[in-house]
């Protein structure tokens, strides 16, 4: 993800050889599992890591196909090294630094970075009653595309950046209401 690999910029910029370990196949962060028509939040200026500018009109917002390209080419552009389908149970400091281990993954090393985001372990709060909905719940990180919606009441609990965006696709074949805390 973005935060890896910009980690991995600096480390490289200070003579370093990083190795980054990915739970993915493919690489990208949680970018390629996101919903199909999430577009970034602020434009491609202010979108870029450091050391390579995302391609296109700086004033466009990017949607997620054209940041999965962008993650996999700025990979290529450092010329980092990555461990694929790689999880790590647990880090552990040793006298030398630290030990990452966990299936199929033994790595030692002077300094570990931890860039892991909560993607793959999406929150949903426990709600009185919740288990009298009989309705579809699902988490954002479920959510892939309006197809299945149309003509329904949904309702999007929420006010972040992705609840705002799958409402506003959404109202444009369901019943949409938001909910936030404010």
């Amino acid at each position: 993800g973005q935060a890896g690999l910009a980690a991995a910029y600096h480390l490289v910029r200070s003579g370093l050889r990083p190795i980054l370990v990915d739970a993915s196949d493919q690489g990208g962060g949680s970018w390629p599992r996101y919903y199909d028509s999430l577009t970034l939040f602020s434009p491609a200026q202010f979108s870029s890591l450091p050391g390579l500018s995302f391609p296109g009109d700086p004033r466009h917002y990017p949607r997620r196909d054209a940041v999965v390209d962008y993650l996999y080419s700025y990979r290529r552009h450092l010329g980092v090294d990555v461990m694929r389908e790689r999880v790590g149970d647990y880090l552990r400091p040793t006298k030398r630094g630290f030990e990452a281990v966990g299936e199929g993954l033994y790595l030692t090393a002077a300094r570990a970075i931890v860039a892991t985001g909560s993607f793959t372990r999406p929150f949903s709060p426990k709600l009185a009653r919740m288990e009298l909905f009989r309705g579809r719940m699902l988490h954002s990180a479920d959510y892939r595309s309006p197809r299945g919606f149309e003509g329904q009441r949904v309702a999007v609990v929420g006010g972040g950046n992705s609840a705002i965006q799958i409402a506003h696709e959404l109202s444009g074949t369901a019943d949409v209401t938001v909910f936030t805390r404010r």
